[in-house]
C-alpha cells in the first residue's frame, strides 16, 4: 500500500521489521500481546512508530457516548491479527500492516471489542503508553475481562529511541527547515515589534520550507526569557536593546525539529553577548561527551567546568524523533549509556549578572564527534 509525501522515507518493510521485533519480545517476555498506546500531536509516537497511523484530532472531553477522542492504540497479538484503534477514522494509505481498524467515537468500547476479538481477554496484555492512556479506560478493561493481567511496559518507546537511516533522513531534513525558520525570525526582530509576531515569521518560513504542523514558537523577551510562561508568545512589545529567546518546536514529514536561539533588539552589549557565547559553549561542552558507549553523568558533569565568575549553567536535555520529548533525558540523577543513531536536543541554560541564555541543537550520536544538525550560528545576525 503506498504511502503519503509525509511518510515517504519510511517503508513497508521498516514497519514489518519493527512488529516482528515487538513480537519477538511478546514471546521471549511471556505476554500474549502488546497494547501501544498514542495520544495527540507531542505523544503520537507509539503507534505511528509501528504502523505509520497519527492522531489528527485534539484530546477531547469524555462522556458515556463519546469517549477517547484524541488517542489511539494498535493491538499485537503474539499471533494473529494486528487492529488498530483508531477513533474518528485514520487514512488508509498511511497506515501499513493493519489487518482491521476500529473507528468510531468511544474508544473505551473499541478497545474490549479488539481485546475479544484478539481472545486476549484472560492473556497477560503488555502497554506501552500508560502514561498516555488515561486510567479511566484501563479499568474498563479490567472490568470487562477479569481474568486479564494488563502490565505496563514501554518496549517500543525504548525501540524508538535509536534511529534507523531512513529516520536520521528525516530528521536531518526536519533540522533544515529549523534553521531556515529560525534565522527568519532572529533576522525580524526590531524594537517595538511584538514577541508574537516574531513567532509568526518562523511558524511562516518553516511551513512555506514544508514543514508539517509548528506546535509551539514559544518567543520570551527582556527579564521573562527562561521562564515557562503562558502565552508561549504574548502581544508584549519588544524593547531596544532586548534580548529575545526563540525556541521552535515542529515536524516536518512526520519527524520533530527543536531549535532554540537568541535574538536581540539592536546589537547585544558586551555583557549579553558573552552571555550567549557561554550558553553556546554550554552547548557544545555538554555535546561533545555524547558518544557512542559514553554514559549521561559524563555530559551533565562537564557543565560543572562553567561555575565561576558568577555564571550558572543548569543541564538540559531530550532525545526527539517523532515525538517532540522522547528518551533519553540529559537531567541531573538520571543515569546510563548512550548509544550511535540517538538524536538529542542539547539545551543547557545560563544565568549570569541577571539575565538567561540558552543555545538548543539536535545531533545525533556516533562513534566519534556528534553530528550536529543545527547547524545556525549563535549569532546569525
Amino acid at each position: 500500500m503506498g504511502l503519503p509525501a509525509h511518510f515517504s522515507g519510511i517503508s513497508s518493510q521498516d514497519y514489518q521489521t519493527r512488529v516482528n521485533a515487538v513480537r519477538d519480545w511478546l514471546r521471549t517476555s511471556g505476554y500474549g500481546g502488546l497494547l501501544a498506546v498514542s495520544g495527540y500531536a507531542e505523544r503520537d509516537g507509539n503507534v505511528c512508530y509501528l504502523c505509520g497511523h497519527k492522531n489528527a484530532f485534539p484530546y477531547s472531553t469524555r462522556t458515556d457516548v463519546v469517549s477517547g477522542l484524541g488517542y489511539s492504540a494498535l493491538l499485537i497479538p503474539t499471533e494473529g491479527e494486528i487492529t488498530l484503534i483508531a477513533p474518528l477514522g485514520y487514512q488508509p494509505n498511511a497506515v501499513v500492516g493493519v489487518n482491521k481498524c476500529i473507528t468510531g467515537t468511544n474508544l473505551g468500547r473499541a478497545l474490549a471489542g479488539a481485546v475479544k476479538e484478539t481472545n486476549l481477554g484472560s492473556s497477560k496484555l503488555a502497554i506501552a503508553g500508560g502514561d498516555i492512556l488515561p486510567v479511566v479506560y484501563i479499568d474498563e478493561l479490567r472490568r470487562e475481562f477479569p481474568g486479564l493481567t494488563i502490565e505496563y511496559r514501554d518496549e517500543v518507546a525504548k525501540m524508538r529511541m535509536i534511529k534507523s537511516e531512513n529516520e536520521l533522513a528525516l530528521i536531518r531534513q526536519a533540522s533544515k527547515i529549523a534553521d531556515k525558520a529560525m534565522a527568519a525570525a532572529i533576522e525580524s526582530i526590531k524594537p517595538g515589534m511584538k514577541e508574537s509576531a516574531v513567532g509568526s515569521v518562523a511558524r511562516k518560513a518553516a511551513m512555506e520550507a514544508g514543514a508539517d504542523y509548528v506546535v509551539r514558537d514559544r518567543v520570551h523577551s527582556g527579564r521573562e526569557m527562561g521562564q515557562l510562561r503562558w502565552p508561549f508568545a504574548s502581544s508584549k512589545k519588544i524593547r531596544k536593546g532586548e534580548l529575545v529567546s526563540i525556541d521552535f518546536v515542529g515536524w516536518v514529514k512526520g519527524y520533530g525539529f527543536d531549535i532554540l536561539r537568541i535574538g536581540c533588539a539592536g546589537r547585544p552589549n558586551k555583557d549579553q553577548r558573552r552571555l550567549i557565547e557561554i550558553a553556546g559553549d554550554a552547548t557544545r561542552a555538554m555535546s561533545k561527551k555524547l558518544t557512542d558507549q559514553g554514559d549521561v553523568e559524563s555530559s551533565i558533569s562537564t557543565l560543572k567546568q562553567f561555575e565561576k565568575e558568577g555564571i550558572h549553567v543548569g543541564p538540559f536535555g531530550h532525545g526527539i524523533g517523532l515525538e517532540i520529548v522522547e528518551e533519553p533525558y540529559l537531567f541531573p540523577g538520571v543515569i546510563g549509556k548512550v548509544r550511535s543513531n540517538m538524536v538529542f536536543c542539547i539545551e543547557p541554560d545560563v544565568k549570569w549578572k541577571g539575565g538567561w541564555a540558552s543555545i538548543e541543537n539536535e545531533l545525533i550520536v556516533t562513534n566519534g564527534k556528534p553530528e550536529v544538525l543545527t547547524r545556525l550560528p549563535i549569532f546569525p545576525n
